[in-house]
């Protein structure tokens, strides 16, 4: 009796047709998993962002505005500035030199770029608290004033509209979007708290 020993060509087939088929759900989700990852990372950096400005009005850090080693200001403001009609992938923290709790020309320390496809969606107010939501600000000023620790949240370089906590917006969010659609909402709150959603 002659014994075989081998793969018959239909078996063989089989195990291409199988090992494909994992290959492609594989590589699928793996690019979904990347978008998913991208915007969650680009929220974090965002937040860190935020934390960044507070962390330097809260311990009074001097800005050298001149840039020509004299002595720094003291007590000013630092913030984060967002505006999509601007850039969709960008943003600034600022030393609001003025006092004006605005970002203005000229007050800009770090200009951030959102990378790996991620864009601003949309900047809103309102959507985490029983304000009336209110999808159509281009522009968000996020401020933290020394030497007193205040918090100041400004939509469309003004103070919002609607029932106002301190004379400021009681939430801000950015809500941004990655390639495949995947989104992820930072806020930030009146009382300089900061979440990812």
């Amino acid at each position: 009796m002659k014994v075989s020993r081998g793969f018959t060509l239909i078996e063989m087939l089989i195990v291409i047709t199988i090992i494909s088929i994992v290959t492609t759900i594989a590589l699928v989700g793996y690019k979904d998993y990347g978008a998913q990852l991208n915007v969650r990372r680009s929220a974090n950096e965002i937040a860190l962002a935020i934390r960044e400005a507070q962390a330097n009005a809260l311990a009074v850090k001097g800005y050298d505005h001149d840039n020509n080693s004299g002595t720094p200001l003291l007590f000013t403001s630092w913030g984060v500035y967002f505006n999509k009609t601007v850039s969709t992938t960008q943003y600034n923290i600022f030393v609001d030199l003025d006092g004006d709790k605005n970002y203005d020309s000229g007050e800009s320390v770090k200009t951030i770029n959102i990378l790996n496809g991620v864009k601003i969606l949309n900047l809103a107010k309102g959507l985490e608290t029983s304000e009336t939501d209110d999808s159509s600000i281009t522009r968000l000023d996020i401020v933290y004033q020394r030497p007193n620790p205040d918090t100041t949240l400004k939509a469309n370089g003004a103070t919002c509209s609607g029932a106002v906590i301190s004379g400021t917006c009681p939430d801000l969010e950015i809500i941004l979007q990655g390639v495949t659609g995947t989104q992820r909402t930072v806020v930030v709150w009146s009382t300089g708290q900061v979440s990812i959603e």
